[in-house]
């Protein structure tokens, strides 16, 4: 089991909520890894929102990144509820709920959005007078979270990605080669313990790396911010393509992880195929056709996907975050066989109606293929809200939840087509997939628009399956 390291104890034991005798009282680790298997844990979107008390804000804007802790603490400990993102209590509590679960990992994945929403519009009105500017708080803000992953887990290695929210411009405004990049480069590159593979990073924010315990595969982490629908690089606009730079960078690291023999894990925020939410906020306003939404604009999801393909084998799983919800898109071959999947995980952040939630993965250390999850969340949001003892839990595992004897491509698949004719549990997707909160995001109206999303990543085939069915 983990030590917190010094400044994560520091900080923990500053606050006046207890929080470590509230985490999972079932102290039998849901995932107990066999023989040449180990366990490696996802958080994502915690949107940490240092403006929940404003008061503090010209004080953390004038201090450096190690006075921080100090001023956040000097607040009255309070936990976000729904509609809003983590602070500083929320986004401690679930780092030490998922180290108190009595289960060692051999590493972090963290897939983007360490900014709360708003970021920018919230620092121009609380910054006070004579402000250092967002972007140094922007760093700044993003360092902490960063900080409190590394030494959470007793500094296993982390690897993290952008999201959408990751930018002193704003929202999907990142820019190439600014300075928030270069102000997270060092930091990110020790955290990976692999800092001599982060020459791409000051670019574009993206980087490939050894896997670090699977011999033979590697870790490529995208921004696939640059894909997005909703991207625009206003502060930067003579930067050239940047979302064709990071396919081109792309396509050259799974050529060289191929011909090296190896194979690799890929990394990013923004997922890969339909916005199911606002594809189905979308329905009755116009034709099916026209209502469908992407996350990624073409040509870079043809262009993704077509890679995929062709290096079928090389890729093993991609992991993305982003809808704050718990689900996955199968990626599949030109015969619609199940080629690989995208698991998309839950957020920390309640911000969109959803139980705060990390998850943990099982997988075999020599093949590298995935065996189970397990994910965890706070049970009791509205009493913590009110200052009771946040109280965090396991809400289910994969394999017993969905019959499935491992997380492949195939098993989601199987998945995805078992939900359309088994009524009980396609109500049970629908409550893990809101982490198991009271308001759903999924009702019977919308059913198809997920369903088909679960199933098809391209736009041809998710029209086939949802439009005809509407």
């Amino acid at each position: 089991m983990f030590r917190i390291n010094t400044f994560a104890t520091v900080v923990s034991a500053a606050m006046s909520l207890p929080l470590a005798s509230a985490l999972a009282q079932d102290t039998t680790p849901p995932l107990q890894p066999g023989p040449d298997e180990g366990l490696f844990l996802i958080v994502t979107d915690i949107h940490f929102d240092p403006f929940t008390n404003p008061a503090l804000v010209p004080e953390l804007d004038k201090s450096p990144l190690s006075g921080w802790p100090a001023i956040l603490k000097s607040a009255p400990p309070t936990i976000e509820g729904y509609g809003k993102d983590a602070g500083f209590t929320l986004m401690l509590s679930a780092l030490e709920a998922a180290a108190a679960q009595n289960m060692s990992y051999d590493y972090v994945l963290y897939t983007g959005d360490y900014l709360s929403h708003h970021f920018n519009d919230h620092y121009n009105k609380y910054a006070g007078p004579s402000p250092e500017g967002v972007t140094s708080f922007a760093v700044k803000t993003t360092q902490l979270v960063s900080k409190l992953l590394g030494e959470s887990f007793g500094g296993i290695p982390v690897f993290g990605v952008l999201g959408n929210e990751d930018s002193a411009c704003g929202d999907y405004n990142i820019a190439p080669s600014g300075a928030y990049l270069d102000g997270l480069a060092n930091q990110w590159a020790k955290l990976s313990l692999q800092p001599q593979r982060f020459g791409h990073f000051a670019s574009g924010g993206y980087y490939k790396v050894a896997h670090p315990t699977l011999a033979d595969q590697d870790v490529i982490a995208l921004n696939s911010v640059f894909w997005s629908t909703r991207y625009s690089d206003k502060c930067n606009p003579d930067g050239g393509d940047p979302g064709a730079d990071v396919m081109t960078w792309l396509e050259q690291q799974l050529s060289e992880t191929r011909d090296a023999g190896r194979r690799a894990q890929i990394l990013m925020h923004v997922p890969p195929g339909i916005d199911a939410y606002d594809t189905a906020q979308d329905a009755g306003a116009g034709t099916c056709d026209a209502g469908v939404e992407l996350f990624w604009r073409d040509p870079y999801l043809s262009d993704y996907l077509a890679l995929m393909k062709k290096y079928a084998g090389t890729v093993d799983y991609s992991f993305s975050g982003h809808t704050h919800m718990d689900g996955f898109t199968v990626l599949r071959d030109d015969g619609g066989q199940p080629l690989m999947v995208n698991k998309i995980s839950p957020s920390v952040s309640p911000k969109f109606g959803n139980n705060p939630a990390f998850s943990v993965f099982l997988y075999n250390r020599k093949s590298g293929v995935l065996k189970d999850s397990v994910t965890f969340y706070l049970t009791n949001l509205v009493a913590a809200t009110s200052g009771a003892q946040p109280e965090w839990r396991p809400e289910y595992t994969y394999r017993g939840t969905y019959s499935v004897p491992d997380l492949s491509a195939d098993s989601f698949a199987s998945v995805a087509e078992t939900l359309g004719s088994n009524t009980q549990l396609q109500q049970r997707f629908i409550d893990l997939y809101s982490v198991s909160a009271a308001k759903k995001q999924i009702d019977s109206s919308s059913w198809q628009a997920f369903s088909c999303a679960l199933e098809a990543a391209d736009m041809d085939a998710y029209k086939t399956c949802y439009c005809g069915g509407n």
